[in-house]
């Protein structure tokens, strides 16, 4: 089977281009688990991709060579108005066309991955264009609050590519239930006739007891808080470092690590000097991006990590950190509701000085941390998907379209295909 990705860089394809080792790999499962188990399966997988990457090393997986990379078009993001990024995105939008159709011109793909949005768009247009099969992938949406607050109408004509990639016609529409509601805008978007199955699944996480992690960081000795989330402004870093200036202010100098790739300097330089002019800076240290165990075992050993995102806190790092047995302290935004019993498991606030108080009370004994670890690994193990479970579904579903044109699930009174422990995909 050859596969074609289209979709921006992610980060595991730009770990794997960078010389890392499939153990090193950084950040998104979801990116890098279905390609990592097809190309595990005999399957050719290539990429065409947008990105602000071209540091390429020598490769040290034995699954993927440079040749699987069609076109990487490099495009280093800018921080610039609006106006002044129109060019640029016209001249990203001519190379992408250009080496798409170029791409599905001079191999015989079986099937055409398109990651949304704007690559995802352009991808499923020219499949269908050469009557290719092919799927669309996200991984959430942050539209949902504007989608209520504007309605379908004004949102979709602030979001025009968003909104015709659930117009479009293709195999299916796979999205992550990440807590974003992304069920909720597949209904006021969905087509008026069947265009393809909406498959709305959440992710799988790979299990884990912290003596089962493989990570050479030494446990830091002194007490400390842990956010792990890529630089990016509705992930709130702000909320975590105001918390760390109420604990100071209470007299408990506790330290902030955290860690997540820059996704836009000026939001990193912004959390940087607000944690200066609070006084806390040299109580601040900025990890980069870490692998998955390494940030296992600063989440499991830190006083408490924090999820104060906007939207959504039901992430990758999220599933990492509970099924590890971290103590979780979650903003009450009803996206962890069906993972954190409050006080049992874990912990749910509205604001950073009620994290504060919670944090103190930790600090102080008040609460029985080793029962709170055992009650979120013993719950993940039932509340959750392994990581096998998830993605050789995935996987399977692919294979089952191409062999026969269809994904074979079954959708329920609303017209969603979602997966449960019981769902079987025949490969």
């Amino acid at each position: 089977m050859k596969i074609l990705y289209v979709a921006s860089m992610g980060i595991p394809l730009r770990d794997i281009l960078s010389g890392k080792k499939v153990e090193e790999v950084t950040h998104s499962p979801g990116f890098f688990q279905p390609w990592y188990r097809m190309a595990l399966r005999g399957h050719q997988v290539d990429f065409v991709v947008t990105s602000n990457f071209d540091d390429y090393r020598e490769l040290n997986v034995d699954w993927f060579t440079k040749d699987n990379l069609k076109a990487n078009i490099y495009d280093p993001a800018v921080e610039l108005p609006f106006w002044r990024r129109i060019p640029r995105r016209l001249s990203r939008l001519f190379r992408l066309v250009y080496h798409v159709n170029k791409a599905l011109r001079e191999e015989d793909y079986d099937f055409v991955i398109c990651w949304a949005f704007f690559e995802g768009f352009v991808a499923n247009i020219l499949a269908n264009w050469h009557g290719v099969p092919s799927g669309m992938r996200s991984m959430g949406t942050l539209l949902v609050p504007e989608l209520r607050e504007r309605g379908a109408i004004r949102t979709a004509f602030r979001h025009p590519i968003e909104f015709l990639s659930f117009k479009l016609r293709k195999n299916f529409f796979l999205m992550t239930d990440d807590g974003t509601k992304g069920d909720e805008l597949f209904q006021a978007w969905r087509p008026s006739r069947k265009k393809y199955d909406y498959l709305f699944w959440r992710t799988g996480v790979e299990f884990k007891t912290i003596d089962d992690v493989s990570s050479k960081i030494n446990k830091p000795a002194q007490l400390y808080l842990f956010f792990a989330a890529r630089l990016d402004p509705w992930k709130r870093h702000d909320l975590v470092v105001e918390t760390v200036r109420i604990l100071h202010e209470r007299g408990l100098p506790v330290n902030l690590y955290f860690a997540g790739a820059i996704q836009s300097d000026s939001y990193f330089q912004q959390v940087m000097k607000q944690a200066a002019d609070a006084g806390i800076a040299n109580y601040v240290r900025y990890l980069g991006g870490i692998p998955s165990d390494d940030l296992r075992r600063y989440a499991y050993y830190a006083v408490a990590n924090l999820f104060m995102y906007d939207v959504s806190n039901l992430g990758n790092v999220f599933f990492e950190t509970y099924t590890t047995g971290g103590v979780i302290i979650g903003r009450n935004d009803g996206s962890l509701d069906e993972y954190i019993d409050a006080g049992r498991n874990g912990f749910l606030i509205d604001k950073p000085e009620q994290a504060a108080d919670i944090i103190e009370g930790l600090l102080s004994d008040q609460y029985d941390v080793d029962a709170i670890r055992q009650a979120a690994m013993q719950d993940s193990r039932q509340r959750c998907f392994s990581m096998d479970e998830r993605f050789n579904a995935e996987v399977a579903m692919i294979e089952h379209v191409v062999k026969t044109g269809s994904t074979g699930l079954e959708s329920d009174a609303d017209g969603i295909c979602r997966l449960n422990k019981v769902t079987i995909i025949s490969s």
